[in-house]
This record gives structure tokens, sequence and C-alpha cells, in this order.
């Protein structure tokens, strides 16, 4: 028993509180009690505080928002609060169990997350501590999120990162990291760390310790979430961006804001966030049936937005759909044939440039390589000596030499001269690299020492299968198997892979001092080409491995292979009733194969 509560059982355990199933003795009602471990509630001032912060929330009354029915007073040795019980799982179950959110259920998830943030922000309330573990999903559907206060009583009790909030670091925003003043805004950043999280299946900030981990929030060190997603809508992925943003004034002002990016997200696509059959329940209760439903959705609705873009002349405006489409279902051939068409349409140099800069920012590298590569041709391998390797190599590891002065020759002692103003202009002796330097004071025959350099980070690339060129920054360094470690100074970096059979990989990534970041790499291959020949063929259809690709007229008899690696078939049907089939061994990655029919 605790006070007018039979504890039924524990449900769950986290670093500042023990979770238990209870029943009210009278009412009869099951809710959840939450009992802060004994170190929290041990001192009067704690149990003081705890209550303060429970009267602060307890009159919180939202759909979206836990309902809290009882506190502990003062004067019990334990410190308690008895909220409504949530029959569901926490958004950080839900993220282990699937990896990824589908993005339009993370819409809707984000939507009532709003709601709830909205309403207690209209109240001055901050929640401090926004995370998977603090949000329910009920098995209807409905999200709850919970611990308002919580996280202002455990910042007044003194607990540090070292402590209770050690797994709440990578949800902090920068000013709460910085230990500033917070408003509403602070909530933002950590929704944007949540939806990254529940979108891509990890971390925007993350290390290999908490330091690092708040360091790279305050920096703002992070990958995109259309790198890591590219099936993501970009409407979406703006918005998380914006909410990620390390300056306050940058982010969305309010709740309502937020709401709305979310419902235009949702338009973009026609889904209906009031529909019973896209609803959250829905997703819970049949995940799998979902997202089919949602990706055939996806395939109809995209593919539509993008033609009508292509019929107004927004090659763009096309791309972006096609992109996330293809990010969905990478061999749509429906999608690749309006990219050739797009591309024969932009047959000079000139606008095969515009084209590059164009969709430099759109996102997914294989739509490009459809567009700007309609006769794949293999890269020359450049022909680089170990000696060579090793000489670039060192580039990259060694640091920089510190020029050392020489120790001019102190001359006989004479009488001093007249004092006179120190002279600007370097002596005559001095190497002129030194020049550039001046001394901050006016030392005659003692060298300038050295700047200390930084302890390095190293960064290992592994690519799975294959071999692969490595650059940093733009230089080559070596190719894998050959080169281990690569020392690279702290900060930022831009890692680079590719070889002759696949498409590039590309990622920034920051280094801190003495740090290792590792990659393993799957690359993907480069699309083949198959060219068909015969007479008379222009008005046959073709279809690759049962999927239709159309009349050869339209796709000058030549069709893009994405998955060049395994067999294939070929037919073709001409409109005489004629039908070659052929069966091909699998394609060299981004080469041409003339395939002649009869």
């Amino acid at each position: 028993m605790l006070d007018k509560y039979e504890v039924l059982r524990q449900v769950g355990e986290g670093g500042m509180a023990t979770v238990y199933l209870g029943r009210h003795t009278t009412l009869g009602r099951e809710v959840a009690i939450k009992v802060l471990h004994p170190h929290l509630s041990a001192s009067e001032r704690n149990r003081v505080r705890f209550a303060r912060e429970a009267r602060a929330i307890e009159h919180l009354d939202h759909e979206h928002v836990l309902r809290i029915y009882d506190y502990s007073g003062t004067e019990t040795q334990d410190c308690y609060i008895v909220t409504e019980f949530v029959d569901g799982v926490t958004l950080q179950q839900l993220i282990a169990q699937t990896r990824r959110i589908p993005g339009e259920v993370v819409t809707l998830i984000a939507l009532e997350l709003a709601d709830a943030l909205g309403y207690a922000h209209d109240l001055s309330i901050i929640h401090r501590d926004l995370k998977p573990e603090n949000v329910m999903v009920r098995r209807d559907g409905v999200v709850k999120l919970m611990d308002f206060g919580i996280a202002r009583f455990l910042d007044e009790v003194n607990l540090t990162v070292t402590g209770a909030l050690v797994g709440t670091a990578a949800y902090m925003s920068p000013e709460q990291a910085l230990e500033r003043v917070l408003d509403s805004r602070s909530d933002l950043f950590s929704l944007g760390t949540l939806l990254f999280h529940a979108l891509t299946g990890q971390l925007p900030f993350s290390g290999n310790n908490p330091s690092i981990v708040l360091r790279n929030v305050i920096e703002g060190n992070r990958a995109d979430v259309l790198d890591l997603a590219p099936d993501v809508s970009g409407t979406l992925a703006g918005l998380v961006d914006r909410l990620l943003a390390t300056e306050p004034t940058e982010r969305p002002e309010s709740c309502s804001e937020v709401r709305a990016e979310l419902l235009s997200a949702l338009a973009e696509v026609n889904l209906d966030p009031k529909a019973p059959e896209w609803s959250i329940r829905s997703w819970v209760i049949d995940p799998e049936g979902y997202e089919e439903r949602l990706r055939e959705h996806l395939h109809g609705v995209l593919l539509e937005s993008g033609t009508r873009c292509l019929e107004d002349n927004d090659h763009l405006g096309a791309l972006r759909q096609f992109n996330r489409l293809l990010a969905i279902d990478e061999q749509n051939p429906e999608v690749l044939a309006l990219v050739q068409s797009m591309h024969r349409d932009s047959p000079s140099q000139g606008n095969r440039l515009w084209w590059l800069a164009a969709v430099g920012g759109v996102g997914v590298a294989g739509l490009l390589t459809l567009a700007l590569w309609p006769r794949p041709q293999v890269l020359p391998e450049t022909s680089t000596p170990d000696s060579t390797l090793r000489a670039e190599s060192a580039v990259v590891v060694e640091p920089p030499e510190s020029p050392v002065e020489p120790t001019p020759e102190v001359p006989s002692p004479t009488p001093p001269p007249e004092a006179q103003p120190p002279s600007t202009a370097p002596p005559a002796s001095t190497p002129p690299r030194a020049a550039a330097k001046a001394p901050r004071k006016p030392r005659a025959n003692v060298p300038e020492a050295p700047p200390e350099a930084a302890t390095p980070g190293t960064v290992s690339v592994l690519v799975d299968g294959a071999w692969a060129w490595i650059s940093i920054d733009g230089d080559r360094v070596g190719k894998t198997g050959q080169i281990g470690r690569i020392e690279l100074t702290p900060g930022r970096h831009t890692l680079q892979v590719e070889n002759d059979y696949s498409l590039p990989w590309e990622r920034t990534f920051e280094v801190s001092p003495g740090e290792h970041r590792p990659f393993e790499i799957t690359l993907k291959p480069r699309p083949a080409t198959l060219v068909i020949a015969g007479s008379g063929m222009e008005d046959c259809s073709a279809a690759l491995n049962g999927s239709n690709r159309g009349p050869l007229r339209d796709v000058s008899s030549r069709l893009l292979v994405t998955n060049p690696r395994q067999p294939h078939t070929l037919q073709v049907s001409c409109p005489n009733g004629t039908v070659h089939s052929k069966k091909l061994a699998p394609l060299v990655p981004g080469k041409a194969v003339t395939v002649v029919l009869p």
C-alpha cells in the first residue's frame, strides 16, 4: 500500500523513478504510480520542491497530456506522483521495434505532440525533457506526453549530465546545454531531435561521451534528414531542419506554426489526418498492411504530381517528386522512363550543366545518375603507384611543419644605443615566411616556439564487397585495402568514396581530438544500359523482369537497369504478335550492352 493506493506490480524503471501499476482503494480506478528513487526524495527541501512542481502541472487537462490525479505531500518519506495508466508503449520502444517509423505516421504523431506542447506553452509551462521515452502511444493510437515538470525538479537538485540526465543529453537544446534561460523554443528543438530520431532511426547528435554529444548539439554538427532517409517528404525534412536550428530565432515561433507545416506535408500527398484508414491507431494495429497501403498511395500521388510538374515545365519540382518515389521504389519503370524522356528534352551540354545545378540540393544520387548518364561510361581508373599513395596519405596524416628560424649570431657587447621606437619592419636576416607574423614582444635572439598541434582524430573506411578510392575534403588519400586509419585535424570534413562501377558516396562529418570515426559503407552499383537492336522494333514494347517499360520508340531502344548484378529476363512484344524473349546474364555496372533481336 502507498497511502490510499494499492500497489499491484512494477511496470517500469528509469534513471530517476520506478513506475508501478496501482489501484485507488476507494474508486477502484487503475493508476500509474511513479516513485522517485530514494536519493532524490531523501531531503525535506527536495520533497518541497517536488510538491511545488506537481502543483504547477496538476491542472494540465489535455487529450494528449498525461493526466495527474495525485502526488505526495511534504510529510511523506517518498516522492511520488499518481497519473492515469496508459495501456501502450513508449515511442522509444516503437523506434527500437521498427528502426524507422514511416514519415506520414511520424507527421501524425508530431501533430498530437505539437497540440500538447502548444497547450502547455500557452500556460507558460515548458517541458524541458522531451524525448521518446516521455511519449506514450496508447493501443488505440492516442499519443500522451508525460513528465512535465520533472526536468525542472531535477535541475534544481543539481543533477548533471553525469547523473540522471545523461540519457537526455542528445535531446537538449543548445541553450539548455549552455545553461541559459529557456523558453518554448527549447522544447521545439527537442521536438526536432525526436522527429529526426523517429524518421531516420538515428540520433542527430552523437558522440563517445555526453560532453561530445553536447558539443555537437551546441555547434549543430549533424547529418541532414534526407541524407539518411531520402524517402521522407521534403516539407517534413525541411521542418525538422528548422526545428534543429542552433539559434532559437531561426526556429519556428510556436507550435501553431509547426502544426501548420505538418498539415501542409500531409496535404501534399493527399492524406487526410482525420481519415480512419490513415490514423495512428490503424498503423499500431497493422503496421505492415498500413505501410503497404501507404506505399501504393504515395506511388500514385507522387507520380501524378511529378508528371504535372513536367507538363508545367517545372523540372526541379518533378525531380523532387521522382526522387522521393525512387527512394520508395528504386526500380519504378514509369519514373525511369519519365526521367529518360526529361533527358532527351535537354540534349545540349548547357542544359546538362543547368540540370546539375538545379538538382544539386534535391538529394538522391541515383536519380541524378539516371538523369545525367544516358550512355553509361566506365570511368578511367587512375593508376597510382604505391609510392604515390603513401605520399598522398602522408599529406593527410602528417601535421604541417612549423618553421624554426635560425638563431642569429650574438654580437660582441657594445655600449647600448639611444632608445629608439621599435621598428615594425622585420630584420633583414628573417625568412620571408616569418615576416607575416609579428611577435607579441620584441625579444632579440629568441626563436618563436612553434604552435602546439591539436591531437588529431582518425577515420577508417570499409566498403562492403568492393574496392573504392577514398577522398577527404576533395583530396584522394588512398584505396580501401591499402590504407588503414587516416589522421585528420579536428573539425568538419567531407568523406567521398567511389569506384568505377558504383554510384559516388559522400558524407560530411565531425571528428574530435583523439576520436575515431569508422565508416562501413555499401555502395550502390551504377545503372547498366540495355541497347536493343533489330529492324522494325520501334513499335514493339519491352518488359524487363516482368515490368513493362513501354514502346521502344519512347525509350530510344535503351533500357536502364538499376540492379545490374543479377540475371534478367528481357521480353519484347511486337504489334504483329511476335514475342522475343531472352535470358540475360548479370551486367557490368555502368556499361552498355547491346542485345540483337531477329
